[in-house]
Order: C-alpha cells, then sequence, then structure tokens
C-alpha cells in the first residue's frame, strides 16, 4: 500500500514538472503557422540603415547564382558572399604554406571583409617582398570583379609547383586579394531586383530632404527592372531606334523631339515626376580616397568649387575604403593595385582630374603608356590610359547633341591616391564590354546596338523582353520591356 501511494506521489509530481516545463519552454516542433512566418522570412531581404523608404524586398532567385554543384567552384554562376567566404576557407586550410586569410575590415552592414596574402611562406615574409594589391566589386553590380579575382587566385593556386612561371611569382612575390570589397551592395545585387552604385549606407541622391525613399519597383514580376515607355507623339524624348527593325530598341534624341518617354521601371513614391532616382545608397566608394576629393553636390559652402556626386561625408568616411587605404599605409612593399571593376572595356590609371602631361613625371608616364599599349594588346581592349583624357572622350561626339564629348574630372578616385599619395602604379580594369563584344555596325562604337545583336546571336534573344503593355497607377497606358545585359553569363 506504501508504495503504491509513493508512486502515486512520484507520479503527480512528474507531471506538475512536465506541465510547467511546457508552459515556460516553447515546443521543439513549429506549429504550421510559425514555418509559414519563417519561410515568408526566408524569403525577404533586408537592408540595414534608416530611410523614408522600403528597406524589405522580395528575394529573387536568379538562375545567374546557382552553382553546377554545390560545394564544388565553377564559373559559370555568379558567386554570393557565403560561397566566396566558402572557398577562401577551403583554400587556407588545403593551401597553409601559400595563403594567409584573414578579415581585412568591416562593410557598413557589417559583414566581414575577408582577405588573402598569397606567397610560398618558406622563401619569407610577404612584407619583404615586391607585392601586388587587388581590390574587387566595390561597385555593386559590377560582379565580374569578384568572379576574376576569385578566378586569378583559384588560377594561381591550381598551377603552383607545375608552372614555372607561377611557382616562380609565389616564391619571390606576395599578392593580396581582397576579393569581395563591397559584399552589402553585391549581396543585395544578387538577391534582389535592386541595385546601386557602391554602400547600401543611406543617402539622399536627389537632394529633396527624404533618404531612400524612390526604390525601383518589378511591376510585371518578371525579376528584372526594365524600362516603361509611354506613347508621346512629338514630344517625347525617345524614338524607336531605326538601327533596330524589329522595333526593339529605343533612341534618346532631343527633348520634345521624340515620340515617346522613357523611364525606370517603377512607381514614382515620392511624387517628384521622377522614377527610381532615390534608391538605396548611392554613395560611390571609387570616389572617396583623399586625393583630390571634393564634397558631395550641394555641400561646398563656398558654392564656387568642383564637386562630386558620391563623394562621402568626408575622405575615407565608408569602412570598405578606409580599411583598405589603412592596409596599404601598413604595406608599403604593394607597388602595384589593381581596382576590379565591370563596364566598357577600358584600362584606367591617374591621373583623374587633368591631361597627363600636367601633373606627371615625364619617365613615369613613359613608363604607364607603355603598360597602356601592352594592355591593350593582351586584352584586346580598344581603350587604355587616364581617367580625365579617355574615359568620357571615348566617343567622340554625343549621341543625343552630337557636341564634340570633352574631358571631365574624377575626384578622390583610386588610382590618383595610388600615384600621389602612396607611390604606387594603379589601374582600374573595366572587366566586361557592357555586353556589346563587337561593333556589329562597324561605326566606331560599343552601344546598346551591338548588345542587341550579341543578344540575338548568342543568347538566343533571351536578355531582351519585347514590350508588353501594363496599366500603370500613375502613367496610364505604358509598355515595359528592354534589354537586360547585366545578370546574363
Amino acid at each position: 500500500m506504501g508504495d503504491n501511494l509513493n508512486n502515486r506521489k512520484w507520479n503527480v509530481i512528474l507531471l506538475l514538472v512536465t506541465l510547467v516545463f511546457i508552459s515556460v519552454v516553447p515546443s521543439a516542433i513549429p506549429t504550421a503557422q510559425e514555418s509559414e512566418s519563417k519561410k515568408k522570412e526566408s524569403e525577404v531581404y533586408t537592408v540595414k540603415g534608416y530611410r523614408h523608404g522600403k528597406s524589405f524586398f522580395k528575394k529573387v532567385h536568379y538562375q545567374e547564382t546557382r552553382p553546377l554543384n554545390e560545394g564544388e567552384l565553377d564559373f559559370k554562376h555568379y558567386h554570393t558572399y557565403d560561397e566566396i567566404v566558402f572557398f577562401l576557407k577551403k583554400w587556407a586550410e588545403e593551401y597553409p604554406n601559400l595563403i594567409d586569410l584573414y578579415i581585412g575590415g568591416k562593410s557598413f552592414e557589417g559583414r566581414d571583409i575577408y582577405q588573402v596574402t598569397l606567397t610560398n611562406k618558406d622563401t619569407g615574409k610577404d612584407i619583404d617582398k615586391p607585392s601586388m594589391a587587388i581590390d574587387a566589386n566595390r561597385h555593386s553590380g559590377e560582379v565580374t570583379a569578384a568572379e576574376s579575382a576569385l578566378w586569378m587566385l583559384d588560377y594561381l593556386l591550381k598551377n603552383y609547383g607545375s608552372d614555372d612561371e607561377i611557382t616562380t611569382l609565389i616564391d619571390t612575390k606576395a599578392i593580396y586579394f581582397r576579393v569581395l570589397n563591397n559584399p552589402d551592395g553585391s549581396e543585395m545585387y544578387l538577391q534582389t531586383v535592386q541595385s546601386n552604385r557602391s554602400s547600401v549606407r543611406p543617402h539622399d541622391s536627389d537632394r529633396d530632404g527624404l533618404i531612400d525613399e524612390d526604390s525601383p519597383e518589378d511591376l510585371d514580376g518578371d525579376g528584372f527592372i526594365r524600362r516603361m515607355r509611354k506613347a508621346n507623339p512629338d514630344s517625347g524624348n525617345y524614338i524607336l531606334d531605326p538601327r533596330d527593325h524589329t522595333g526593339r530598341l529605343m533612341k534618346r534624341v532631343k527633348n520634345g523631339e521624340g515620340d515617346w518617354d522613357i523611364y525606370s521601371e517603377g512607381i514614382d513614391n515620392d511624387d517628384d515626376g521622377k522614377y527610381n532616382e532615390d534608391g538605396i545608397g548611392g554613395l560611390d566608394l571609387h570616389r572617396n580616397y583623399p586625393e583630390n576629393w571634393r564634397p558631395e553636390t550641394g555641400q561646398d559652402a563656398t558654392e564656387r568649387s568642383w564637386t562630386q556626386f558620391g563623394a562621402g561625408e568626408y575622405p575615407l568616411s565608408e569602412p570598405e575604403v578606409r580599411s583598405f587605404v589603412l592596409f596599404l599605409l601598413k604595406h608599403p612593399n604593394i607597388s602595384i593595385v589593381n581596382s576590379m571593376d565591370t563596364s566598357v572595356p577600358m584600362h584606367l590609371r591617374g591621373p583623374s582630374t587633368s591631361k597627363s602631361e600636367e601633373r606627371m613625371y615625364k619617365k613615369d608616364l613613359a613608363l604607364l603608356r607603355y603598360f597602356d599599349s601592352e594592355g591593350k594588346k593582351i586584352s584586346g581592349y580598344p581603350w587604355a590610359g587616364d581617367t580625365y583624357n579617355n574615359y568620357r572622350t571615348r566617343r567622340k561626339f554625343y549621341p543625343v547633341t552630337g557636341d564634340p564629348t570633352i574631358p571631365s574630372p574624377l575626384f578622390g578616385h583610386g588610382p590618383d591616391f595610388g600615384y600621389w599619395y602612396y607611390g604606387s602604379i594603379w589601374y582600374g580594369d573595366e572587366l566586361w564590354c557592357g555586353g556589346a563584344p563587337k561593333d556589329y555596325d562597324e561605326d566606331g562604337i560599343y552601344d546598346e546596338y551591338d548588345a542587341l545583336c550579341w543578344n540575338d546571336e548568342d543568347c538566343g534573344g533571351k536578355e531582351f523582353k519585347k514590350w508588353e503593355k501594363l496599366i500603370h497607377p500613375q502613367l496610364g497606358d505604358v509598355e515595359i520591356g528592354g534589354g537586360v545585359f547585366t545578370r546574363g553569363i
């Protein structure tokens, strides 16, 4: 009898403890509602920072970001931040005598910016060897830069010990790789329809007192921000491009001389008559260097000096740039820097604010012009030279007005910091051709028509969407379509 009472007492105590535990500790098995909520959260991309516009966007699962096989390196897709970090850590374990992996800085959103030192440790310290630094993908959508840096690192590691030139290079020199210097912007670009120039730090791009208030919207739901066109006979700013007999391509003309108005796909969220002019961020990490830095547009108190859009609050205000410059200053053995970009086929160097002859020593300039020439031979690029004189004048005439093009300065530019502050040879290599690898009409210009021809010839036309009608909540009858030449592989 006593044993039964004791057993019953312990059963009651055990039941009470269990009930208390269940009431205090959440169930390990999520409810259907909780599972659905978590699924929805995983499909939302969040951008940090305080802004007047949206910070939450639907994720897009682009085919171009999917590896052929999980965990295996291939260059048939764009690598995400997590993938890049995975392979850097993997190589650091596989090649401990060649690689040092470390965190070189933090991004605005707090992501680790990983950096690699590549050299044969048995032949001496990296700091005692002549070296080169590679800074890639500081501009959000210029993702081929990260791919090129990753490919180069993989190629050097694979061929060390079997290729005499590569083996000698790594034995006697050091190479510093910052494969992805703007992970915040790159991740937003690869996972949403949003894109920007560089940092996602909130920025009043249209100077209306509101910050990031007018991001684009994917109105047709195809995962891309294209163009909207609205008929405006004899008063618009675009016409159908006569070179394209299919009627897909539009050509910019002087205001009031066209039949169409063109807008970026989306809503005018701030009712200022402009579309998508103030989306996420707006700073340019390649205008934030101290050499010849100029304040943002509208922030020069004297109103007499040059200004530079996207320059940041002050030189080196952005953590991505500041950490890279501090690394350079601690490594005086670096004599060459390459900041990889993605746009038109050019090899660009300083100066960015004047002609080369005005600011460079003659012997230095002779060497740089030799490198310009050799670079064009190796890459097949049509342009190379100083940013000031070459970037704006690669076309001889402005396409809309027909006026001759003139040089234009860029302030706070990396190559200028490299030469005048740091004493290095610094090139910004543009790693692509804007989707126009051939000059199809042989007019000496690589433009959207050439990209359209290449798209039809090599891509089956998939990157250009035919114009489709849509009722816009503000503009009424519009058509959405056009090319997206920035995400295809």
